[in-house]
């Protein structure tokens, strides 16, 4: 008998120990996102002591690195009143200097346009935009790369979160046997286990004064049990009722990089086999060389127009690579079974990954195919891990348009009514408590089996606007800050607020509340909401990121 307990005792012991426990993260981002890496460039800046970031991939960045789409897209419309004619130039305003994040701007300027592409003013290779412009911005900052969340512990109120477990994998040196798709291996990533691909540890982060929801798939807000709405859990804009379809939204999407090549060149042929129910590809109403230049990232052509040998692009097309069939998302109640049975893998849908990967795969074969005859045969995707990430060429990460949303303090949801107005307006509504600012106009790429409200088929006129730090905050959890698609906003909001540029400003403004509320020791995010508080994060957040628009010379507000 006392052999036996010995055993058991020296096993408890020894699984404990492998527990790797860290105390002085005071500040936990759960990152993956370019809204988490915003907040990482200005809380960094901010605390004294080093800010903690969970990242999923080895690369930080989110939708400008491991989801492969560094061609940011910023605002282009213009909106006019039918009675008046009066007319306002949404893209214009959006990109005058005054009214540009400062590093954002800088970290786009440092590769500038190499890709001479259309969607955007700077298009860059991924893979540079990583090391070369993010990684040398990245100080006084402690990154856990290729780790995901596990579990939340709450204290005994269940208001505050007090423990973060995660696990965080290696991969083994003799494990290249064979390229693993993201569908095939994220099972992997969330298992305390050792597999032929990985070694894991166990990571159990305590002391924690303030966590950053910054992942893409709004793992905290499900693990921690705070309330959110998915997909169209709304039957009219701004409802928090929770009834609704949570299995449908906006499509996501499996980028990759392409080159062309200066003769032709033979590719094994497609190793995946079609998406369930097929794939019905399409070049819409453009041509071949346009969608090659849509989103190209490197060419030595001299303009958008001209298509040129050795150009590298990014696939990322609305009748190409969209996968419309599936909602990446899992139900609430399915999502729920996974954190209570302690199964937790993301609360997403594999099978809805497993053929959104071979959609991407059949697209780039159909596109090469359907090339002109001066490109016969001449694109190739790109499988380098040096260059898109991994070694089957899809980027590590699906780039999604959505996300689990937060319902926020006094059940606040930033809605449309907010955003939008008549262009003699100008600008959206001014909330007391607004951190910074965006513009994008509301841009839906529906999935094809899903029915939408009629509410959500009406024209919203996107005006200039202002994101409150009533978005950055959940009802239920006291010490959370929530930013980017995981943000209090309802379903077409977030359809206007998801894009890099207005990510990352969110990212920025979040950033700076963390640290702010770290280092006066607050409770709870809403504190900040009291005047004190509120006018001296406002003051520091104007440091890293415009709170203010300046139209046609007059700034809104002018404080």
């Amino acid at each position: 008998m006392f052999v036996l307990i010995l055993i058991f005792f020296i096993t408890i012991h020894s699984i404990h120990s492998s527990i790797n426990t860290i105390d002085d993260c005071q500040l936990l981002i759960v990152g993956g996102t370019t809204s988490a890496l915003g907040a990482i460039l200005s809380a960094s800046k901010i605390l004294n002591t080093r800010t903690c970031v969970l990242e999923p991939t080895d690369w930080i960045g989110g939708q400008l690195t491991a989801e492969l789409l560094s061609a940011p897209d910023f605002a282009y419309h213009i909106i006019k009143d039918k009675d008046t004619n009066f007319t306002l130039d949404v893209g214009s305003i959006d990109r005058q200097l005054d009214n540009q994040n400062p590093l954002f701007a800088h970290m786009l300027d440092i590769l500038g346009d190499t890709g001479r592409c259309w969607v955007s003013p700077k298009c860059s290779i991924p893979e540079l935009f990583h090391s070369q412009v993010i990684l040398p911005l990245v100080h006084n900052t402690r990154i856990f790369y290729n780790t995901v969340i596990k579990r939340i512990i709450k204290d005994s109120s269940g208001r505050r979160i007090i423990q973060i477990d995660a696990i965080q994998r290696s991969t083994r040196q003799a494990s290249c046997e064979r390229c693993r798709f993201l569908s095939e291996e994220l099972s992997d990533w969330y298992s305390q286990e050792d597999s032929i691909w990985f070694t894991k540890s166990e990571l159990s982060f305590r002391n924690i004064s303030f966590v950053i929801e910054g992942s893409s798939w709004g793992e905290v807000l499900v693990l921690s049990n705070a309330s959110y709405v998915q997909g169209l859990m709304e039957q009219f804009d701004g409802d928090i009722s929770g009834i609704g379809n949570s299995t449908c939204g906006q499509s996501f999407t499996f980028d990759f990089l392409e080159q062309l090549r200066e003769t032709p060149v033979d590719e094994l042929p497609n190793p995946l086999p079609e998406p369930t129910g097929g794939a019905n590809y399409s070049f819409g109403a453009i041509t071949w060389e346009r969608i090659w230049t849509y989103r190209r990232v490197n060419t030595s052509a001299p303009n958008s127009n001209t298509v040129a040998v050795n150009d590298l692009t990014i696939q990322n097309w609305s009748d190409g690579n969209d996968y419309r069939k599936e909602y990446f998302f899992l139900s609430p109640s399915n999502a729920q079974r996974q954190r209570d049975t302690d199964q937790w893998q993301g609360g997403v849908n594999l099978d809805a990954i497993e053929n959104a990967e071979r959609l991407a795969y059949g697209y780039h074969y159909w596109y090469r195919k359907n090339s002109p005859t001066q490109w016969e045969n001449r694109t190739v995707l790109i499988r380098s891990i040096s260059e898109a990430g991994t070694c089957h060429g899809l980027a590590k990460m699906p780039y999604l348009r959505e996300s689990r949303r937060s319902i926020g303090f006094e059940n606040f949801l930033m809605n449309i009514t907010t955003i939008s107005g008549h262009a003699r307006n100008l600008h959206g509504y001014i909330f007391d408590d607004r951190l910074c600012i965006g513009a994008y106009n509301v841009d839906i790429h529906p999935m094809i089996q899903c029915i939408y409200p009629s509410y959500m088929h009406e024209s919203y006129p996107i005006l200039p606007y202002y994101i409150p730090l009533r978005a950055m905050t959940n009802r239920d959890i006291d010490n959370l800050i929530v930013i980017g698609k995981t943000m209090a906003q309802t379903f077409l909001v977030n359809s206007a607020t998801r894009l890099h540029p207005v990510e990352f400003s969110i990212g920025q403004a979040a950033g700076v509340v963390g640290a702010y509320a770290v280092q006066n020791s607050l409770q709870n995010v809403t504190e900040m909401l009291q005047k004190q508080h509120l006018r001296r994060v406002q003051s520091m957040v104007k440091k890293f990121t415009p709170t203010s628009w300046t139209i046609n010379g007059t700034r809104y507000p002018n404080d």
